[in-house]
C-alpha cells in the first residue's frame, strides 16, 4: 500500500484544519467483511457517507492487547445531523464480538468537533477473542437527520498493539488484574482547579497528530468559535489528571446564550474518550472541569468500573480537547480565550512487566532527561516538544516492530439504533 501525503481537513484558510498523520496510507472500506481490505499497523485515511457500513480485515496474535481507532472529521462550524456521528466494533471471524463497540455523535460531544473512538482486543483467559486470527473491523456512521450534511466525512483509522504483560506481574490478567495503583478507584465528585506549575502559552494543535505538548501548570490559548485545540499531556503509571479549562470573556455586540457553547474533553493513548465535558456560554467567563482516575493497567479488567476508569489504562500520552461552537460566530468579535489548569497527581508508579518494548504504552512516549525540555515540558528554543520519531504519535512503530492486526467487528441493524 502506498502512503499518502498528510492532508488538513476543514477549512485550511483559518488554520484551523484537522491535519492527518504525516503518511497515513488512505485505504477503502469494503461494503461486507468478505472483502474486507488487509490492514497492518499504522495510520489510514478513509471516508464515510451518513448511514454507511465500512469493513476492514487484520490478523491478530494470541497475546497483544489490539486497539483500533476511527475519528470523524466534520467541517468545522458544521450543524450536524441529530444521529450523526462514528462508531466503531470488533468481532472474530466467526463473528463473536469482542469488548465493548463504541458510538459517539457528534450532537453528544456537543458539535461539530472531530470524535471517535476504539475499539479492543484484550486477551483474558476465558475470552472468546483471545485466539490468533482473522478479525473484522466495521466503522459505522450515523444517519443523517434534521438538516445535517449528507456529504461523505473523512475519517482518520489508527491500528495500535499494546505488548502482552509477562505473567505473574503486576496487573497481568494472570493475577486477576490486581495489584496495580489506582485499580477500581474512581475520581472524587468535585475537581479542584488544578494550580502551580508553569505557566505556558500554546496555541494547540489542529487533532491528535500535532497536538501541543503541555505539561503541568496553566496554559494560555484561544479558539475560533467552531474550532477545537488539542494539547497533549503525559501521564504515569499510578498518577491521575485534574484539568479546569476557565473560558474567558469575549466581545459580543448584544446578550446571548449558546447552549454546549463550551466544551473540555479527554482522551487517551489510544484514542479512546476518556470523558466529556460541555456548557453553556454568554460571552462571559465560564470553567469545565474534569478529573479521572488514577492510571492502572488493571483499570482494563476491573468489574463494575465505569467507562471512564477503563480508559485510564495506560502510562502515557492523553489528549486535551477545547472546543467552542459554531454557534457562538457572530455573537463575538473573534476567538474566546481561554486558561488550562493541568494537575498531574501523584508520583509515578512502577508499572506492569511487559514481555518488550510497549512503545507509547507505558510510558514511552514521556520525554526523556536530556531531550531539550525546559520548565512546563516546553521545548527549549521553541517548537512542540516532540521529536521526528514522535511525529506520528508512535502508532507507526508501536513495540519495536510488533505487527498488530486489529480487527473490529460488524455492526449491522443494531449499529444503526443509535442514542446520543
Amino acid at each position: 500500500m502506498t502512503a499518502g501525503p498528510a492532508g488538513a481537513v476543514g477549512n485550511a484558510e483559518d488554520g484551523g484544519a484537522y491535519r492527518m498523520a504525516p503518511g497515513a496510507n488512505p485505504v477503502k472500506g469494503a461494503a461486507n467483511a468478505g472483502d474486507a481490505p488487509l490492514l497492518a499497523e499504522g495510520m489510514y485515511t478513509d471516508s464515510i457517507k451518513p448511514g454507511a457500513m465500512k469493513y476492514y480485515s487484520v490478523e491478530l496474535d494470541d497475546a497483544s492487547s489490539a486497539y483500533v481507532s476511527a475519528i470523524a472529521v466534520p467541517r468545522e462550524g458544521g450543524v450536524p445531523g441529530a444521529q450523526d456521528g462514528i462508531g466503531v466494533s470488533m468481532r472474530t471471524a466467526d463473528g463473536r464480538r469482542c469488548g465493548l463497540g463504541h458510538q459517539r455523535t457528534f450532537a453528544a460531544q456537543g458539535g461539530a468537533y472531530p470524535t471517535g473512538d476504539y475499539a479492543e482486543r484484550v486477551v483474558e483467559p476465558s475470552g472468546v477473542c483471545r485466539g490468533a486470527g482473522r478479525y473484522v473491523v466495521t466503522v459505522t456512521r450515523g444517519e443523517v437527520t434534521g438538516g445535517g450534511s449528507t456529504a461523505a466525512l473523512p475519517i482518520e483509522l489508527a491500528y495500535l498493539s499494546e505488548p502482552a504483560v509477562r505473567k505473574g506481574t503486576e496487573g497481568s490478567p494472570a493475577a486477576g488484574g490486581k495489584g496495580m495503583p489506582g485499580a477500581a478507584q474512581t475520581p472524587a465528585a468535585s475537581p479542584p482547579a488544578a494550580s502551580g506549575g508553569a505557566e505556558q502559552s500554546a496555541e494547540g494543535g489542529t487533532g491528535f497528530n500535532d497536538a501541543a505538548e503541555v505539561r503541568a501548570g496553566s496554559v494560555k490559548g484561544s479558539v475560533e468559535p467552531g474550532g477545537t485545540r488539542f494539547y497533549r499531556v503525559p501521564v504515569g503509571w499510578g498518577q491521575r489528571l485534574r484539568v479546569t479549562a476557565e473560558f474567558g470573556a469575549a466581545p459580543s455586540g448584544s446578550a446571548f446564550h449558546a447552549a454546549n457553547g463550551v466544551r473540555l474533553a479527554l482522551s487517551n493513548t489510544a484514542r479512546g474518550l476518556v470523558t466529556n465535558r460541555n456548557g453553556g456560554y454568554q460571552g462571559k467567563p465560564k470553567s469545565l472541569s474534569l478529573e479521572t482516575a488514577p492510571v492502572a493497567y488493571a483499570n482494563r479488567l476491573g468489574a463494575g468500573l465505569d467507562a471512564a476508569t477503563r480508559a485510564m489504562r495506560f502510562a502515557g500520552a492523553y489528549y486535551l480537547q477545547v472546543s467552542v461552537h459554531p454557534a457562538v460566530a457572530g455573537k463575538v468579535s473573534g476567538s474566546v480565550p481561554f486558561t488550562l489548569r493541568i494537575g498531574v497527581e501523584g508520583e509515578p508508579a512502577k508499572g506492569p512487566e511487559y514481555v518488550k518494548d510497549p512503545g507509547e504504552f507505558g510510558g514511552g512516549m514521556l520525554p526523556l532527561a536530556g531531550d531539550g525540555m525546559g520548565p512546563g515540558g516546553v521545548r527549549e528554543g521553541g517548537g512542540s516538544g516532540r521529536s521526528d520519531r514522535l511525529r506520528l504519535v508512535g502508532y507507526a512503530g508501536v513495540g519495536t516492530g510488533s505487527v498488530l492486526l486489529l480487527g473490529l467487528g460488524g455492526w449491522s441493524l443494531a449499529a444503526r439504533r443509535w442514542k446520543s
